[in-house]
């Protein structure tokens, strides 16, 4: 079985996306052990994690049943069935319905609608920063959380990135995360 290590970051990504922290210190490990064992009633050890994302240095690949187990705590199958889904999600472009950062002007504003029934006014603030002036139906964003993002994109989640929210620092939101945007407007430049 090939196994790339591009499919293996991918993996990872998606690991951290549902554990809601990137894994980057022990006690993320050891966070993530523990989540398995309670998810799926199965184990796999900190050492283990610690080869995968390269904390330790170690130029063993991993094992299937290691990568069976991820692939099923982020909703897969198995890791055949994530890697099918990776090569059909890899590619494509994105060209119509985008707001790239880059082409905004400090103060510019946008709308943002996803479901179920959600909604977010946000503001420009610069250096790819967003902040929230105005939100309905989001239990997660606040009005005056900032988050930062390159990209947004109709019919595609918002990844923001360094999400402030009140005194809490999150690393990664996703706005939009199983449907992505259902509508996506800029409606005042300055």
């Amino acid at each position: 079985m090939n196994i790339t290590d591009h499919e293996i970051k991918d993996l990872i990504k998606m690991v951290e996306t549902k554990l809601g922290r990137p894994l980057a210190a022990p006690v993320d490990f050891s966070l993530l052990s523990l989540e398995i064992e309670k998810t799926l009633n199965e184990t796999i050890s900190i050492s283990t994690i610690k080869r995968l994302v390269g904390y330790v240095n170690d130029e063993h690949r991993p094992s299937v049943t290691t990568l069976n187990l991820l692939s099923r705590y982020v909703g897969f199958k198995n890791w055949q069935t994530l890697q099918l889904h990776l090569d059909d999600t890899t590619s494509g472009s994105l060209s119509e319905d985008i707001i790239q950062s880059s082409s905004l002007a400090v103060g510019d504003e946008l709308e943002m609608e996803w479901l179920p029934d959600r909604y977010c006014h946000v503001r420009f603030v610069g250096n790819n920063r967003f902040e929230v002036i105005d939100v309905r139906g989001s239990k997660h964003l606040q009005v005056g959380d900032t988050f930062e993002t390159l990209v947004l994109c109709l019919g595609q989640p918002v990844m923001g990135t360094n999400h402030i929210h009140g005194d809490e620092r999150r690393p990664i939101y996703i706005i939009g995360r199983r449907h992505g945007l259902s509508a996506l407007r800029k409606i005042k430049e300055t």
